[in-house]
This record gives structure tokens, sequence and C-alpha cells, in this order.
């Protein structure tokens, strides 16, 4: 599968708002983030973790725990102007909590 295939968000020529989710591939722990420009703030996530500076403390420590190899920071939901990202992700979050993932 090609690069632009797996990761569209990062060659589209608008910002594109949405969740971004930090998933812990040991543990399958997952992070949901909301945010207006999503290939921005997987750069912003993932400079953030390796400088040792994610506001989530639990998320950081298990990040420099397991490294970099060990977990998956992609595009979650992408959602319209129209929608509320903090209403998003509140959903979003009691949806993963339902089907039995766990939560950092």
């Amino acid at each position: 599968m090609e690069l632009h295939e797996r990761h569209p968000h990062l060659y589209a020529s608008s910002a594109q708002r949405g969740l971004l989710s930090i998933r812990n591939l040991q543990n399958s722990c997952v992070h949901l983030v909301a945010g207006e420009d999503l290939t921005s703030l997987i750069k912003a996530t993932r400079f953030s973790l390796d400088m040792g500076h994610y506001p989530h403390a639990g998320l950081q420590q298990a990040y420099e725990t397991v490294g970099l190899e060990l977990f998956s920071i992609e595009v979650y939901r992408t959602a319209n102007e129209d929608e509320d990202l903090e209403s998003l992700l509140k959903t979003c979050k009691e949806e993963l909590e339902r089907e039995g993932v766990s939560l950092y």
C-alpha cells in the first residue's frame, strides 16, 4: 500500500480536523486528542513525546518505558466544520470504554 493511501491526511490540501489516536500496541491503551489540524497535531504529539514533555504524564511514562516502536499515532476520526470536537471526543471515549478499551 502506498504512503499516500495509508496516510491521506498528510497529503490533504487543507487542514483536516478531528480526533487523533495514540495507541500503546503493547497493552492496547488509547489516548484520544481533538484538534483543528490533524497533520500538525501528529507532528506536535510525536515531538512532545520524543522530548519527554507530553502533557499526559501516564502516557509520557509509558512512551518512555516501551519506546516509539510500540506506539501508533494516527487519525482516529475526521470531523466536518459543523461538528463540535469536544462532544465528538467525549462520545468516542465513551464508545471505546463500552468496547472494553483501556484509556489513558
